[in-house]
């Protein structure tokens, strides 16, 4: 109660008070304005490391840059280039048209896996027991063995950086109880992101056996699922691994990103490649340069080199529209590998340049080191001062094989070393020889290097299956390569060559 004048008023009789009435009402409607993020959903509070750029307050005040990127895009079915800061798509094709997208299908897996991390259903560390079904998983596997125990994070690696398909079903049966169970949960998740124009059958990525069946997205529900992705750091960092190592029982599985873009390119950290006959190659791509994050994505694309550089090529030149410059090769051998400005040229050398043009700055730093016989990745490691991985991960080696005449990059100064220049330098292995060497190593052509893998039959495999465990590679290309006229006539210990695009 109030006195006034010696009568008594009703408590809060003064807010009856025309202009205080007006003060209250308007310091209210002052204070109940929400200052709005850039993204319209609450990142929410947990272990899990979320990236900040999804929510940056300066992403309100960044502008697209106004080019046109003079993109030939007729090697490509779909794609689009967006800029996450300016919330615009700078460049697109067929956006919303749905096309199959291979092994695209296993960011909705890490991401549903990462959301039950986050929810409390499991944890990074929880031990999965390996099914029979994962272990018999066809195509892009790690080798995974029945009864053999991984954390889920091991898995999510496996997925995410060497798509092992085994990696995939096994997450898939984990977290769903059945493949089936998990991929209803793939689309429903599709279904609340927006994600209209695609559809799951498998967790993998693998063909249906109804080509209209395969598991089909468009180059915007893609970055939808994208975007949800960013919001969680662990798998930017994943997905950014050029090289991982898992074990399973004590014995390690080495990976290697099949995103060659993450391994060449300082700025580039995800997401996903995928291939088959029918989704052609497809690329998820996100770069992040002082802070202006993009995300790439081609779908259908004709070639696996031409995937890359189509993709390179438009990061760069939107950061350079930008003033940010382009991308930045990671190593000497990157330097070598990096697109040129305004152009779609050719990541590797070809042999019709016979003279080599002035090294750049980047490739001047490096040293190449020529294997002779007896080397060793640790006796060449222990020489100039650095670590077998480190080696391992500037050539692009998977395993601990090197052949003598064999020229490996190797990032430090050295007195004895060569001076490292674009000519010594090939794609992937970086492998040089003449010509008794290249027929084990690489061949080259005037379209560039191309990779010689070794395969040596095993019982029970078939030129299907061996196809199936490379990149891109099919059953008419083992047998051109080899002369095989009929794979009946295949057989166990037989050395076959397997030759991939750089």
């Amino acid at each position: 109660m109030t006195v006034k004048n010696g009568r008594t008023a009703p408590a809060g009789a003064l807010l009856l008070h025309p202009f205080r009435f007006l003060l209250t009402i308007a310091c209210f409607i002052a204070f109940a304005i929400p200052c709005r993020a850039a993204s319209d959903d609450p990142l929410p509070g947990s272990g899990i490391q979320m990236d900040a750029v999804v929510s940056s307050e300066g992403n309100n005040f960044c502008q697209p840059a106004d080019i046109d990127l003079k993109l030939k895009d007729k090697c490509l079915r779909a794609g689009l280039l967006y800029d996450v800061s300016a919330d615009a798509v700078v460049w697109e094709k067929n956006r919303n048209q749905a096309f199959p997208i291979a092994s695209l299908t296993k960011m909705m897996v890490a991401l549903i896996a990462m959301e039950d991390v986050f929810d409390g259903k499991v944890d990074l560390e929880t031990i999965v027991k390996v099914t029979p079904e994962a272990a018999k998983m066809n195509g892009s596997k790690v080798y995974l063995r029945t009864g053999c125990c991984l954390t889920v994070e091991e898995l999510l690696k496996a997925a995410m950086i060497s798509s092992g398909n085994d990696a995939a079903y096994l997450l898939a049966q984990f977290l769903g109880g059945t493949e089936s169970a998990f991929v209803n949960r793939m689309n429903k998740r599709a279904r609340q992101l927006g994600m209209n124009s695609t559809n799951y059958s498998n967790s993998t990525g693998m063909p249906a056996r109804d080509s209209r069946n395969d598991n089909r997205s468009s180059p915007s529900d893609l970055l939808l699922l994208s975007l949800e992705m960013l919001k969680y750091k662990d798998l930017i960092e994943i997905a950014g691994m050029s090289n991982a190592v898992i074990t399973q029982d004590h014995r390690t599985i080495n990976l290697r990103n099949h995103n060659g873009l993450v391994a060449v390119y300082e700025d580039v950290d995800g997401f996903k490649t995928g291939f088959t006959q029918n989704a052609k190659y497809c690329l998820v791509a996100t770069a992040n340069k002082n802070g202006r994050r993009l995300i790439s994505i081609v779908i259908g694309v004709s070639g696996r080199q031409t995937r890359n550089q189509f993709v390179a090529t438009a990061i760069s030149r939107y950061y350079e529209a930008l003033g940010m410059g382009g991308l930045e090769p990671k190593t000497a051998l990157a330097s070598a590998q990096c697109v040129k400005k305004n152009t779609v040229a050719s990541v590797s050398v070809s042999k019709s340049k016979s003279k080599e043009k002035p090294q750049s700055a980047a490739a001047s730093k490096g040293q190449v080191h020529r294997v002779k016989k007896g080397d060793t990745l640790y006796k060449i490691a222990s020489r100039y001062g650095c670590g077998v991985e480190e080696l391992k991960t500037w050539n692009q080696i998977r395993g601990n094989r090197i052949n003598p005449g064999q020229i490996l990059a190797v990032n430090q100064t050295h007195s004895t070393g060569q001076t490292l220049s674009k000519g010594a330098i090939k794609d992937h292995s970086a492998q040089k020889s003449k010509a008794a060497v290249a027929k084990k190593a690489v061949v080259e052509k005037n379209t560039g290097a191309r990779t010689v893998h070794l395969y040596t039959v095993r019982p029970g495999d078939t030129l299907w299956k061996i196809a199936q465990k490379f990149d891109g590679i099919s059953v008419k290309d083992i047998m051109k390569e080899n002369r095989i006229r009929r794979a009946k006539t295949l057989k166990p210990g037989t050395t076959l060559k397997i030759v991939m695009d750089a």
